[in-house]
């Protein structure tokens, strides 16, 4: 007879799972026949599933209060397309942006194997008193969205830990090689049978042996979800299991030279394929239109506007400790326009310049970060003449259109591009120039490219526990056009594959048309650049990138960083991608410590280079091949 210690569920009444498991649990323990039979204290646990997404913590880890979007976007700090071109002293996140990833160095860059076992704990437990074969509707659906969940968390995990060999970086790179051979390795796997005994010692299961258990669990979740009507995106139903599929076909596709029960490459590419056109046709979502995206009260922050969003966790508006507490609350971190910690905005996620510049203006995605003539404005510019920046003799910006003369800024602005594109503001033009300027760090401004793509909620840009309810996307209908599309490449060529992609890129750029005889190679890196538009800082570029090798590209003259740590040029697979365990797992399960992943170190990723140097080639025009 097992025993679950309440505090637990204590723990997430507080973080807003509502009061339904005290009424009829009137001890500290209760046992497994007492939940079974209390229908309040199942859903109590599924509830918990919602609110661990959006505040987790461990105070045994050291783990400050996390939610999943900021869990995503910590790791998207180590890839091309994320910068911080603000003061990197407050970036919490730094582990994962130059790549000083190690067990005991950086309690933060190991929050990955931390923070996963403990939702998938919070789903076995689900799973562990229901059985399969349950007749009742409503634990049959709570049993399919603790699989989905399971499936979720095994399939993220999996990727982030598995081990790559790393690619090059040029000349003087190192990197540390495992203690032993750690191909196909993918994560301990513990389930609602693992006993305490099995636990302590618990080798890392092989990839291919984690991905039985993600499709057996979604096998299982797509029965039993295939009657439920959900009431919330923040649930699982079918189009999301579908979805799921996608993404772990896409995977399975892209693995076939290194697993050794999954061969059939052109199958799994079909079946990508498959599942994501079945989860466009379930869900009924569509993409995202302009009005939606850029909205300054509801853009990406609101699960019921964004039609587009299949499956998302969200922080209600009584929760107050999700949406103020710790680093790692999304609507902090990349709130650019909001002042609820320097640890966000001063930080200043931004694009990627290379990026920016080869998006055409034309494309209203480019709305999402903010122009270099948004914060400085010649008053001697000539239209039609190469962007105008004057300084003085100590290198101070002058002569700012924007800056009036008592050194406050305007709400003025030209706009940019050929219409003259306007920003709409949560805040206003003058409180993000107040915020994101030279005297708080933004030594390269104006070339800053920083965010507004994510908006606090109801566009509250100055009330923390307010504006920091916001939602977040798990899965959007848009990443599964992207699928599609890749699949398609695989399995018909470039043409058919441009079929499929390129009328949804035409919804965010009327001008767009892929280029005809592309082949396929080229048709990728087209494919990849609108996909790291499209998903910026949602955490999927950065499965993306350890997926296909992409490589690290922050180097090159011109580059918008402030931090020479930040500036490294990696080929293939990074390094700072792959976390090693935590050091309770290691201490836990010695079946772990001499399989863990190495321990990595800045140093190993760059050199000859300093902040001065990048900071005084900001605004150089761009090479050819910057964007890599």
């Amino acid at each position: 007879m097992n025993k679950i210690y309440m505090a637990a569920a204590a723990g997430l009444l507080l973080l807003g799972a509502g009061s339904c498991i005290q009424e009829t649990l009137p001890t500290d323990y209760v046992i497994d026949s007492q939940i079974e039979a209390s229908e309040s204290a199942l859903e109590g646990m599924v509830n918990g599933i919602y609110t661990t997404m959006v505040g987790y913590s461990n105070s045994d880890g050291g783990i400050e209060t996390i939610s999943y979007g900021g869990m995503r976007v910590m790791m998207e700090h180590a890839t091309t397309p994320m910068m911080c071109s603000g003061y990197t002293g407050f970036n919490t996140m730094a582990a994962w942006a130059y790549g000083a990833v190690s067990s005991i160095g950086s309690n933060r860059g190991i929050y990955p194997s931390y923070v996963y076992y403990g939702w998938i704990k919070t789903v076995n437990d689900i799973i562990g008193m229901i059985p399969d074969d349950t007749t009742e509707e409503v634990r049959r659906h709570y049993l399919g969205i603790a699989y989905a969940f399971r499936a979720l968390y095994y399939h993220e995990l999996v990727q982030v830990m598995e081990y790559k060999t790393p690619g090059r970086a040029g000349d003087g790179y190192t990197y540390v090689k495992p203690e032993n051979n750690l191909d196909n390795l993918g994560v301990p796997i513990v389930t609602e049978k693992t006993t305490a005994e099995q636990a302590a010692n618990n080798p890392r299961a092989t990839v291919d042996e984690v991905y039985d258990l993600i499709l057996g669990d979604l096998a299982k979740a797509e029965s039993l979800l295939s009657d439920f009507n959900r009431t919330d995106k923040i649930e699982p139903n079918l189009a999301c299991v579908y979805g799921s599929l996608a993404r772990v076909y896409t995977c399975l596709a892209s693995r076939t030279d290194i697993s050794v029960k999954y061969k059939d490459e052109n199958a799994y590419w079909q079946k990508a394929a498959q599942y994501a056109d079945q989860a466009i046709s379930t869900s009924g979502c569509t993409p995202l239109t302009k009005e939606q995206w850029t909205d300054p009260s509801t853009g990406f922050n609101d699960r019921n506007s964004q039609n587009s969003w299949l499956w998302a966790t969200s922080i209600s508006e009584d929760n107050t400790t999700a949406s103020t507490d710790g680093s790692f609350v999304f609507a902090m971190i990349m709130g650019n326009e909001t002042n609820f910690s320097a640890y966000g905005w001063r930080v200043g996620r931004s694009i990627n310049r290379a990026m920016y510049e080869k998006l055409p203006d034309t494309d209203w995605r480019k709305l999402s970060w903010l122009d270099p003539t948004f914060f400085y404005k010649s008053k001697n510019q000539v239209d039609g003449e190469p962007y105008l920046v004057e300084k003085d003799a100590d290198g101070q910006l002058i002569n700012n259109k924007w800056q009036n003369e008592d050194g406050s800024y305007s709400n003025d602005y030209d706009g940019f591009g050929p219409d003259k594109e306007q920003y709409r503001f949560a805040s206003s033009a003058s409180f993000v120039r107040g915020q994101i300027n030279p005297a708080m760090g933004f030594s390269g401004t104006p070339w800053n490219y920083v965010t507004i793509k994510f908006r606090p909620h109801n566009g509250v840009y100055n009330i923390y526990r307010t504006g920091g309810a916001t939602d977040y996307p798990i899965m959007r209908v848009e990443e599964m056009y992207f699928i599609k599309s890749e699949a398609t490449l695989h399995t018909s060529g470039a043409s058919a594959a441009a079929a499929v992609i390129e009328p949804l890129i035409q919804t965010r750029d009327s001008q767009y048309r892929w280029t005809a005889n592309a082949s396929a190679e080229d048709f990728m890196k087209e494919l990849n650049f609108h996909k790291q538009i499209e998903f910026w800082g949602e955490g999927i570029n950065y499965f993306d990138a350890k997926r296909l090798g992409l490589g690290l590209h922050r180097r090159y003259l011109g580059v918008n960083l402030t931090a020479y740590s930040y500036s490294q040029d990696v080929d293939g697979v990074y390094p700072g991608w792959t976390p090693p365990f935590n050091q309770a797992e290691l201490n836990a399960n010695p079946a772990v410590f001499n399989y863990n992943n190495p321990y990595t170190t800045p140093s190993q990723f760059y050199n000859d280079i300093t902040n001065t140097y990048l900071i005084d080639n900001f605004g150089h025009p761009l090479a050819p091949d910057a964007y890599k």
